[in-house]
């Protein structure tokens, strides 16, 4: 077995946890503002300037932190540091109703290989990790890096209550598996340690990595794939709560006596504005049906791949599709606004390939909500962005677990 990470998750907990040790603060300084001079170091994290000098040393040392070029100053030249990106590499890979997402990804957050796979057949698991072990093992071959670099595998599935159905539905090839049990055969079939998160809470911390966030800077990442979920970081840490289940945006209340949701509750906004609602309203509407080139007669292909060609048709000027989209915006933007409200932050980010198809249409409909209370009561100014890496989010920050809990360890 390769050295590396667990099988399962590192344990976290909303708001303040413990304080963040040199190493990690100043690897998470530069990652987030790269290069720094070590005397900017000491000013971003507190430490003194012996305690950055001894830590950077062995971090250069280790491979980790290069010297790249000076500063000038009215005195001394400062020398710049920076990140590696190729010191550590990890796999990330996101398993969908539809397609399998492979990234190979260094500390500094980069994609520097993808591999897209449709989802495998049939439904005996063994099978399914023997694909996915051999197409990681192309990953790395097709790379042109050194595998030992690699730390290991973040997979990501949906779930454990998102993508609009429990992850056994969303995934019938892997039925029955937990995320321990998957994470456990797939590093058995690969030979690397592996670790198992959920789409929503990846693809936050893919966005924390991919668009050097700052650790002092709390977001959401709201996330649509085949369902609603929301990755939530405070301090550069994901929140999971007590259960793993921290971020069930699909899951807020909307209507008290709204339609009965799969999970039991009612008035989800799941049910009343969630990508298989959208879906499902399409199909019975045959006008937005031949909008989207959707035959109602045949089963679907994925909620994903449908929602995708809803978003395409309301894009090109179709209203009964764009007519759709709208309204279920309206929900997610008062479920958006609750979140605003809730964790009194000022960033969103829409990610997943439901928001990637739709943000023309999603993104003004949370501004709009967002901008009269704001103005007149809170007196905030949040900004609503769109991940430039939507499509791969998952995947990327899988991947970026797997390097978070190495540099921090």
């Amino acid at each position: 077995m390769r050295e590396g990470v667990g099988a399962t998750a590192p344990a976290g907990r909303p708001g303040r946890g413990r304080r963040p040790g040199a190493r990690e603060s100043i690897l998470d300084a530069i990652r987030a503002s790269e290069p720094l001079s070590r005397v900017e170091l000491a000013k971003i994290t507190g430490l003194t300037e012996a305690a950055v000098s001894m830590t950077v040393r062995r971090l250069l040392e280790e491979g980790l932190v290069v010297e790249t070029g000076r500063t000038p100053t009215g005195g001394k030249p400062r020398t710049l540091l920076q990140l590696d990106p190729t010191a550590r590499l990890s796999v990330g890979v996101h398993l969908d109703e539809d397609a399998t997402t492979y990234v190979l990804t260094g500390q500094t957050g980069g994609v520097i290989s993808r591999l897209a796979r449709p989802a495998p057949l049939g439904d005996d698991p063994d099978v399914v990790l023997r694909a996915l072990a051999a197409d990681i093992d192309t990953l790395l071959a097709g790379s042109g890096v050194d595998p030992a670099r690699c730390l290991g595998v973040g997979l990501v599935r949906p779930g454990p209550h998102s993508g609009g159905l429990p992850a056994d539905e969303a995934l019938p090839h892997l039925r029955g598996l937990s995320g321990d049990e998957l994470g456990d055969r797939l590093s058995a079939a690969t030979g690397w340690p592996v670790l198992v998160e959920n789409d929503a809470t990846a693809a936050a911390v893919g966005e924390y990595w991919v668009a050097r966030v700052g650790p002092e800077q709390a977001f959401a990442a709201l996330y649509m794939g085949g369902g609603l979920g929301a990755g939530i970081v405070v301090e550069g840490r994901a929140m999971r709560g007590s259960h793993a289940s921290a971020g069930e945006f699909g899951h807020l209340c909307l209507e008290v006596f709204g339609p009965e949701c799969w999970c039991g509750s009612r008035g989800c906004l799941e049910v009343l504005a969630g990508p298989r609602t959208v879906v499902t309203a399409a199909r019975e509407d045959r006008i937005a049906a031949a909008e989207a080139g959707i035959d109602p007669d045949r089963p679907h292909r994925s909620v994903t791949s449908d929602f995708g060609a809803i978003a395409r048709a309301a894009r090109g000027g179709a209203p009964h599709c764009r007519a759709l989209l709208e309204s279920s915006a309206r929900y997610v933007a008062a479920a958006a606004e609750t979140v605003v409200n809730l964790l009194d932050i000022d960033l969103v980010v829409l990610t997943g390939p439901g928001f990637a198809a739709a943000s023309a249409i999603y993104g003004p409909a949370i501004m709009r909500r967002l901008a009269p209370a704001d103005s007149r009561t809170w007196h905030r100014n949040v900004t609503v962005t769109v991940s430039l890496a939507a499509a791969t989010a998952s995947a990327t920050g899988a991947a970026a677990l797997v390097l978070q809990s190495h540099l921090r360890a």
